[in-house]
C-alpha cells in the first residue's frame, strides 16, 4: 500500500468571519463571559433567520435533546423512537432522561427514518419522536406529523445538520414541536460549541431555559440585571447553559451565513453534475423537489456489488491521492458499548446495515475550490472505474 499524505484536500476546513472576531474581542472586553446579553441576541437572531418566535441556547446540541426530551416527559418505562443512522449523541440524549430508543429503519436513499418503521414501532409506552435530518436532508415531515397525531405524540427534530434545510419552504423548526440545532466547529453556522432548541411552543423553550440552568427561578444574568439576589430551585436541572463568548461567535458567523450556505450549495452542484455519469458506481444524494438540501455533507452511497473493494478501501485510495473523506455514520447497533446495552441485532435494520458498509462522506466546505472538487472528482472516477467487477 502507499504512503498517505497530508491531504490536499481535506474532508472539512474552518475559515471564521471576520465579525466573530470582533464580536469575540468585544465580549472579552465587557467583562461578562457566561449566559447575558450575546446569548440572547444570538437566539433572537437564530429565531428569525428560522422564522419560529422560541429560542433556548445550550451548550450542545446533545444538551438541547436531552433536556427538551425531558421537558416533554420522556424518562423511566417510556420509550422514544427514532433513526440507528445518526451520531451518538441522538441516542446518548435519550438515554440520559432514563428512557429506551426504540431504533426505526432508514429510507436507503435519503438515509432519514422510514415513516412506515416509524408506525410499526409505536407502543402505549411511546413519548416522542425522534427523526434526524441526515447530512442536512429533511425527514419526511408530513407523514410523520401524521403518524404523531394520530396518537397525540410530539415530533422532535435532530435537525443538528439542517439549519439551512427547508421543507416545503418552511425551515425543520416550523414542521416538528421542537428542533435542535447544532453549532459545533464543524456545523454549517459554527459557535465552536453549542446549540439551540427552537418550538413555536413558548411553554416548552421556558422549560429548557430553566433546566439548562440549574433548574433555578433566575439565571446570573438576571440576577445581576435586577438586583435581586434570590433564587430558588424549582425542578432538577443540568448544566446546559451557552456561554455569551460562543455566542459571540456565532453572532459574526451569521454575518456570512447565507453567502456560505450559497457556496455550499454551488459546491454540491458541482459534485452532482460532475459524479452524474458515475451511477453505475454509486448513487449521489437524493433531493425531491418540496426539500431544500442543507448541504452539511455531500453522502454519496458506494454500489458495492459493481467494485472490487470495500467502502474502507475506498476511502484509503481516496486518501492516497491526498483527498479526505469520512463516514457518517456508522450504525448505533454496530459500536460496542451500544450493542452490549441495547441488545440490538443488525438484521432487524436492513437499509441502515447496508447504508453502514457503502456510505462515504466527500470534503464539503465553503472555502472550497471548485478546482479541487473538480480533482476529487477526477481522482474519485478513477479508483471507482480501476476497481469495478
Amino acid at each position: 500500500m502507499g504512503k498517505l499524505r497530508e491531504p490536499k484536500v481535506p474532508l472539512f476546513d474552518l475559515s471564521l468571519a471576520p465579525a466573530a472576531r470582533r464580536q469575540v474581542a468585544a465580549t472579552l472586553a465587557s467583562g461578562w463571559l457566561t449566559t447575558g446579553p450575546q446569548a440572547a441576541l444570538f437566539e433572537k437572531a437564530v429565531s428569525h433567520l428560522l422564522e419560529v418566535r422560541y429560542a433556548a441556547a445550550v451548550n450542545s446540541a446533545t444538551t438541547g435533546l436531552y433536556l427538551i426530551l425531558k421537558a416533554l416527559g420522556a424518562g423511566p418505562g417510556r420509550e422514544v423512537i427514532t433513526t440507528p443512522f445518526t451520531f451518538v449523541a441522538t441516542v446518548e440524549a435519550i438515554l440520559m432522561t432514563g428512557a429506551l430508543p426504540v431504533f426505526a429503519d432508514i429510507d436507503p436513499h435519503t438515509l432519514t427514518i422510514d415513516v412506515e418503521e416509524v408506525a410499526r414501532k409505536l407502543s402505549n409506552q411511546t413519548s416522542a419522536i425522534l427523526p434526524v435530518d441526515m447530512a442536512g436532508y429533511p425527514a419526511d415531515y408530513d407523514r410523520l406529523n401524521t403518524v404523531a397525531a394520530a396518537r397525540k405524540l410530539p415530533v422532535v427534530s435532530d435537525a443538528a445538520h439542517a439549519i439551512a434545510a427547508q421543507y416545503r419552504g418552511k425551515s425543520i423548526a416550523q414542521l416538528a414541536d421542537a428542533a435542535v440545532y447544532s453549532f459545533y466547529s464543524t456545523k454549517n453556522l459554527t459557535c465552536g460549541e453549542g446549540g439551540m432548541v427552537l418550538s413555536r411552543h413558548k411553554v416548552l423553550v421556558d422549560k429548557v431555559r430553566q433546566l439548562s440552568s440549574h433548574g433555578l427561578s433566575t439565571d446570573t444574568y438576571q440576577r445581576r440585571r435586577t438586583g435581586r439576589r434570590q433564587y430558588d430551585a424549582v425542578d432538577m436541572g443540568f448544566k446546559g447553559n451557552m456561554s455569551d463568548i460562543h455566542a459571540a461567535v456565532g453572532l459574526g458567523q451569521l454575518t456570512t451565513f447565507e453567502r456560505d450556505q450559497a457556496r455550499r450549495a454551488t459546491i454540491a452542484e458541482r459534485y452532482l453534475k460532475n459524479l452524474a455519469g458515475l451511477a453505475d458506481f454509486l448513487e449521489l444524494p437524493v433531493i425531491e423537489s418540496h426539500c431544500r438540501h442543507g448541504w452539511h455533507l455531500f453522502i454519496i452511497k458506494l454500489h458495492l456489488s459493481k467494485l472490487r473493494i470495500t467502502r474502507d478501501q475506498f476511502i484509503r485510495k481516496m486518501a492516497l491521492n491526498g483527498i479526505e473523506c469520512g463516514v457518517h455514520y456508522r450504525p448505533i447497533f454496530e459500536l460496542t458499548w451500544y450493542h452490549q446495552a441495547l441488545g440490538l441485532k443488525q438484521q432487524h435494520y436492513p437499509n441502515t446495515t447496508y447504508a453502514g458498509r457503502r456510505v462515504v462522506s466527500l470534503p464539503l466546505f465553503p472555502t472550497l475550490r471548485l478546482r479541487d472538487v473538480d480533482y476529487v472528482c477526477d481522482k474519485l472516477s478513477a479508483v471507482v472505474t480501476r476497481h469495478a467487477r
